[in-house]
C-alpha cells in the first residue's frame, strides 16, 4: 500500500453497493460490498466508504465516481416525483391520444400555441401569455420540476428557450427541463416524455447527491463528486443534477466499462460479451471490436418509458444468485425471475429456520421449502391477509402453518397470497436460490450449509439423500449456465438481424445448448466467436461453464465482484453532438440548425466553416459545464446527396458534423 492519491468507484446496485479505490487510476488497492438499503442510499454509500477508510487514508481521495440505479428505479417503479410538461405547437387530438396511452407518465401536461416546422420556419408565434399561465396551473397542481418540449425544437429551439427564461422570472426556484437539451432526435413525444421523465427526477437526484456529498464531507473526504452516464461516460454531479435522466442504466454502463478495463480489452477482432452477475439479475452488454460498448441507437425503454437518452444496448433478465427456484407441475425447474432470501443467509439470521425446514421435509404437502418472513409493507385489507400478518407478527413461518384454520379457498391459494404480499413488501420470503445450491457444493462457504441441504432434498425428491440433493445442486448450476449462455448467443444472433425476437429456431439452439451434455446421439454445437467476460459478485460459479457451452473460454478477472464500482472509478468524461445542415429549396441556400435557433447561408462550405466555429466554443462551454477539465474536440463531416436524371446531376440532401469531445485531463 502506498502514499499516492486515487480514485473511488461507487456502484450503488439493486442488491449490493460495491467501492473500489483505484490507486493512480490503475491498481484496485481495497474493496468492498455491503447490502444496499434502498429506504437510505446514502446510509449504505457512507457505510461503504467507512468501511474502505479502514485501508485508505481519506486524503488520498482525489475524486469519487458513482454509478446509482437510482434514476432507474425511480422510472421503472414511476417513483418519480410530481412534475409538468408544457408543449409548444403540438396537435391537441395527439396530445389526448398520448395521454390516454401514458406516454408521459405520471406528469401534468399543459399546452401552448407556437412551434416550428420541420424546416425550423416559425409555424406560429410562441403565446408567452399563456406558458405563464400553464406554469401557474401546474404548480396549483403541486408539481416540483416543469418540461417544456416543443414539437420541432430540435430544428428551432427558440420558443423553448424564450418559455425557459419566461418560467425562470415567473419560478425561479422551480427546475426547468428543456427537450432540445436532452435528446436531438425528430420523435417529438418521446422527447416530450423524456424532458417530463427528467423534471420529476430532479429532486430524487439532488437529494441523493447532496446526501453523498454530506457523507463524504463528515468522513474527511475532500473530494469532487462525477456520475456515470448511461453510455458510460462520467460528468460533474451539478451536471447530473439538472440531467438525471441522462444517468439510467448507469450501473451496467460502469459494469461494462470496468469489464473493459479488468479485462485489458481493446482493439480486437472479435467483440466481447460482458456478463454481470448479479443478485436479482444479470446484465448483458456487448463491446464492438474496438472495444466500446455498443450503444442503442433508438434510445432506451425503461419500465415501459421510450426515452431520447443514448445508454448502453443492454439486455437484463431475472436471474441471479438471489433468484428463487421451484418446480413446475411437469417437474422441470424455474429459476427465477423472483428475488429471495435464500435459505442459507435466512438461517444464518434466524436459527429456527433449519427446524421449520425439517417440518416441511416430512410433511406430506411439503414440496417447496419456503419460509415466510413479516415485511415492512402495509396490508391489504384483505381479512385473510390480515390473519397471516397477525401470525407473521409472532416470526417466521412455513406456508402449512399460515395456511393452518383457513378455508379450503386460502389453503389452495396461500402460495399466491404469500407472493402477492411480498410484491408489497408485507412479507419476506425465503426460499431455495442459486446461492443455496453452491453453498451446499461446498463451493461457497460463508454459511453453514443445513438449510441449504434440507432445502435442496425437499425439491430433489420427498426423500432425498445427500447423493441425491447434492446431484439436484449440480443440475441447478447446470441450468443457472445454461440460461446465461441461451441469453448470450440468443441476444447475438439478434443483434446481427439473424434471427427475430421471436424466432422460430429457439428450439435449435436449446438443443445446441444440451448437445455437450449427451454422450451419445446427434448433436448440434456452437459457436459465440466472441469474447466473454464475466463480473458480478456470483460469476465465477456459472461463466466458465456458460462459456464452455458456445465454444468459448471465461476471462474472470480477480476484482470482477467489484466491476461497476472499478468501471465508475475508472470512467472518463466525454461527449457526442450532431449538427444539422439541410437545404433551403424553395429559396436556395442552406439552414444550420444550431444548439440557440437557426442561420441561413448562401454557399454550404460556408455554412459548414461556421458552424464548426460556433460550435467549437460552445462544446468547451458545455463540456466544462458537465465536468470537462480539459476539452479536446474532433469532427467529421459527412454529406448525403442524391443521384437524378440518370446520373446528369445531383441534389444536396443534407449534412452533419459529428463532434467528439473528450477530456485530454482525463
Amino acid at each position: 500500500m502506498d502514499g499516492t492519491r486515487g480514485i473511488l468507484g461507487i456502484d450503488a446496485g439493486g442488491t449490493f453497493t460495491d467501492l473500489a479505490f483505484l490507486a493512480n487510476g490503475k491498481i484496485v488497492e481495497a474493496r468492498v460490498k455491503v447490502p444496499t438499503r434502498h429506504d437510505d442510499l446514502a446510509a449504505t454509500i457512507g457505510e461503504g466508504i467507512d468501511l474502505i477508510l479502514r485501508e485508505v487514508d481519506a486524503w488520498r481521495i482525489g475524486d469519487v465516481h458513482l454509478a446509482s440505479t437510482l434514476a432507474t428505479n425511480a422510472t421503472v417503479e414511476n417513483k418519480t416525483v410530481p412534475s409538468g410538461l408544457i408543449l409548444i405547437g403540438y396537435d391537441e387530438e395527439d396530445i389526448k391520444k398520448a395521454v390516454d396511452r401514458n406516454l408521459f407518465g405520471p406528469a401534468e401536461v399543459e399546452s401552448v400555441p407556437g412551434g416550428h416546422d420541420e424546416k425550423g420556419n416559425e409555424k406560429e408565434p410562441l403565446d408567452e401569455a399563456k406558458v405563464i399561465e400553464s406554469s401557474d396551473a401546474l404548480l396549483e397542481k403541486n408539481v416540483e420540476g416543469i418540461a417544456i418540449s416543443g414539437y420541432f425544437s430540435v430544428r428551432n429551439p427558440t420558443h423553448e428557450i424564450r418559455a425557459k427564461e419566461l418560467l425562470k422570472l415567473r419560478h425561479p426556484n422551480i427546475s426547468i427541463t428543456c427537450g432540445h437539451e436532452l435528446a436531438s432526435e425528430l420523435d417529438a413525444f418521446k422527447r416530450a416524455a423524456t424532458a417530463a421523465i427528467n423534471a420529476g427526477l430532479i429532486p430524487i437526484i439532488i437529494k441523493l447527491l447532496e446526501a453523498v456529498k454530506n457523507v463524504m464531507h463528515g468522513l474527511g473526504i475532500n473530494a469532487s463528486l462525477s456520475v456515470v452516464k448511461g453510455d458510460g461516460s462520467l460528468v460533474s454531479a451539478e451536471w447530473a443534477e439538472s440531467h438525471p435522466v441522462e444517468t439510467v442504466v448507469s450501473g451496467p454502463a460502469a459494469s461494462a466499462m470496468g469489464a473493459r478495463f479488468l479485462a485489458g480489452v481493446k482493439k480486437s477482432e472479435r467483440p466481447s460479451w460482458i456478463v454481470d452477475i448479479g443478485g436479482t439479475t444479470t446484465d448483458i452488454i456487448c463491446l464492438d471490436k474496438h472495444g466500446n460498448p455498443v450503444l442503442k441507437n433508438e434510445g432506451a425503454s425503461i419500465g415501459g418509458h421510450e426515452i431520447l437518452v443514448k445508454t448502453i444496448d443492454i439486455r437484463t433478465f431475472g436471474l441471479g444468485g438471489d433468484s428463487r427456484i421451484v418446480r413446475t407441475k411437469d417437474g422441470s425447474l424455474k429459476i427465477g425471475p423472483r428475488r429471495v432470501i435464500p435459505l442459507a443467509v435466512a438461517a444464518s439470521e434466524e436459527p429456527s429456520v433449519v427446524n421449520m425446514l425439517r417440518e416441511i421435509e416430512t410433511s406430506p404437502s411439503g414440496r417447496e421449502p419456503v419460509i415466510v418472513f413479516p415485511g415492512k409493507g402495509k396490508c391489504s385489507g384483505m381479512p385473510a391477509e390480515e390473519r397471516i400478518m397477525k401470525k407473521l407478527a409472532k416470526g417466521p413461518a412455513t406456508l402449512e402453518y399460515l395456511a393452518h384454520g383457513e378455508k379450503i379457498g386460502v389453503v389452495h391459494s396461500i402460495g399466491q397470497i404469500i407472493d402477492k404480499m411480498d410484491e408489497r413488501g408485507a412479507a419476506v420470503i425465503a426460499a431455495f436460490t442459486p446461492t443455496d445450491a453452491l453453498t451446499v457444493l461446498r463451493r461457497l462457504d460463508k454459511w453453514d450449509n443445513q438449510a441449504s441441504s434440507i432445502g435442496a432434498g425437499i425439491l430433489a425428491s420427498s426423500h432425498a439423500n445427500a447423493a441425491e440433493a447434492e446431484a439436484f445442486c449440480l443440475d441447478v448450476c447446470e441450468a443457472v449456465s445454461r440460461n446465461i449462455a441461451w441469453e448470450v448467443f440468443r441476444k447475438a444472433l439478434c443483434d446481427d438481424g439473424l434471427i427475430s425476437k421471436n424466432s422460430e429456431y429457439d428450439s435449435h439452439l436449446k438443443i445446441g445448448l444440451r448437445s455437450r451434455e449427451l454422450e451419445t446421439g446427434p448433436g448440434i454445437t456452437l459457436h459465440l466467436n466472441g469474447n466473454m467476460i464475466g463480473v458480478g459478485a456470483p460469476a465465477w460459479a456459472f461463466m466458465e461453464r456458460a462459456a464452455s457451452m458456445l465454444s468459448e473460454k471465461a476471462a474472470l478477472p480477480e476484482d470482477a465482484p467489484v466491476g461497476g464500482a472499478v468501471g465508475a472509478a475508472v470512467g472518463t468524461f466525454f461527449m457526442r453532438h450532431v449538427l444539422l445542415i439541410t437545404p433551403l429549396v424553395k429559396t436556395g441556400g442552406f439552414r444550420v440548425h444550431l444548439p440557440n435557433g437557426i442561420k441561413d447561408f448562401d454557399d454550404l462550405e460556408k455554412a459548414a466553416s461556421d458552424s464548426v466555429n460556433f460550435m467549437i466554443p460552445w462544446l468547451k462551454s458545455m463540456a466544462a459545464e458537465a465536468g470537462g477539465t480539459a476539452p479536446e474536440i474532433e469532427w467529421t463531416r459527412k454529406d448525403e446527396v442524391a443521384i437524378i436524371s440518370g446520373g446528369a446531376r445531383s441534389i444536396h440532401l443534407w449534412t452533419r458534423i459529428m463532434f467528439n469531445v473528450e477530456d485530454g485531463g482525463a
